[in-house]
């Protein structure tokens, strides 16, 4: 006699050779349902990754996560607040000066934002692939470097002179001082593919210094990358902020972040939903089947097995039948995930020029199939308590 009988007895009302087709083709159409849902989570998730690491390389790379200044806009530079270190999120911090600026050439005005950069932070702009010409730069000469469009808005190129013009820091005087104007040569120009390429200007420091009028020592403040701008409580790196602001990039980009957290919520609503339909799906193949075995029940319970036994029965068959599905399901996601094109193409037929990144960690395959299993052996619960509860008189009455 097989042992455990109910596993036995459940794998066998799962697939043997004297089901009938109807009986198989109702298992087989469980398993697909199972697969397909499982399939869809795991690329849903994976295309989800992908757009997340691409939001954080081509976006998120590019600004600061966090901005730590006072509300001047200057502070001395040995006033870095220390206790942020302790935080393991920090990725890399680098000082900086940055003012807003009118840029001006023989036949355009418009406005930009100078970032100063220094021998001690140039790894901050490596993906400006401009590094080589920062080693070129000299504190003494005014040179700078600006984005593509920037350069296209005002028709420049490079060694072209061009003049940016400050105002005062001090409202009060605005009338009594002039502006503050210098001329620059743009010995370079980045293209990031980002917003910066709109608006940037790199500066050297101690140029962006004397040009701003800072005090010896003086900066704006800090920039601040974090390795998971996603998962962060701003509030967690204010103590003993001794009246420094803390700017976090979800207030200063809020539209973006929004958006992104709509997205991420819908992604959500529709894997719920995809459980769901799993859910019932399997709850409805395991009626038809209980239902069906009534009598088989009724006689189980006459020969002495007991009720929990017999709900194990119809647990290892939704669970049996969760497995299966879930292996089927890995093997098309995976056929699909690896196979690039096929996916791609798929995509392409319904978004034209789109173009789409992939990532899946092993944790995630792990938890969607555990899920999907304890979704199975649940939606068996309900059914198998319901015939089990009646009596082999009662079953047996109602045929």
């Amino acid at each position: 006699m097989y042992k455990p009988v109910y596993i036995f007895i459940g794998l066998r009302y799962l697939w043997n050779s004297r089901l009938t087709s109807f009986k198989k083709i109702i298992t087989f159409l469980s398993i697909i349902g199972i697969s397909i849902g499982v399939a869809s989570i795991i690329i849903t998730v994976a295309l989800f990754n992908g757009f997340q690491n691409e939001f954080k390389k081509n976006i998120l790379s590019f600004i600061p996560h966090i901005i730590i200044t006072n509300r001047d806009y200057c502070i001395n530079e040995k006033k870095f607040p220390k206790n942020i270190l302790k935080s393991k999120n920090i990725q890399k911090i680098s000082s900086f000066i940055s003012s807003k600026v009118f840029i001006q050439n023989k036949e355009n005005i418009t406005i930009g934002e100078i970032i100063s950069f220094k021998e001690k932070n140039y790894n901050v702009f490596k993906d400006y692939n401009v590094l080589n010409n920062l080693h070129m730069f000299k504190s003494n000469e005014n040179n700078i470097i600006i984005g593509k469009k920037l350069a296209e808005k005002l028709n420049i190129n490079i060694n072209d002179i061009i003049k940016l013009i400050v105002f005062p820091s001090n409202k009060k005087h605005f009338l009594k001082n002039l502006l503050n104007n210098q001329t620059f040569k743009v010995t370079n120009i980045f293209y990031t593919k980002n917003e910066i390429d709109n608006y940037q200007i790199l500066m050297h420091s101690k140029v962006a210094l004397n040009f701003l009028n800072y005090h010896q020592n003086y900066i704006t403040g800090w920039r601040i990358w974090l390795k998971n701008p996603f998962s962060f409580d701003i509030n967690t790196m204010q103590i003993n902020k001794n009246n420094l602001l803390f700017l976090d990039w979800k207030l200063k980009h809020n539209e973006l972040f929004r958006a992104f957290n709509t997205e991420k919520y819908i992604i959500l609503f529709f894997l719920i939903s995809i459980l769901l339909v799993v859910g019932i799906n399997v709850v409805i193949t395991l009626t038809v089947s209980i239902v069906e075995k009534q009598n088989i029940i009724a006689i189980l319970k006459t020969q002495g097995l007991c009720r929990k036994k017999i709900m194990l029965i119809f647990i290892t068959l939704g669970a049996s039948t969760a497995i299966v599905g879930n292996l089927f399901g890995m093997l098309i996601s995976f056929v699909l995930i690896f196979q690039k094109n096929i996916l791609n193409s798929l995509i392409h037929s319904v978004f034209n020029n789109t173009d789409i990144q992939i990532n899946i960690f092993p944790f995630q395959i792990f938890l969607v199939n555990i899920t999907f299993i304890l979704i199975s052996v649940l939606s068996t619960l309900y059914p198998a308590w319901n015939i089990t509860k009646l009596t082999p008189s009662k079953i047996l009455s109602n045929e």
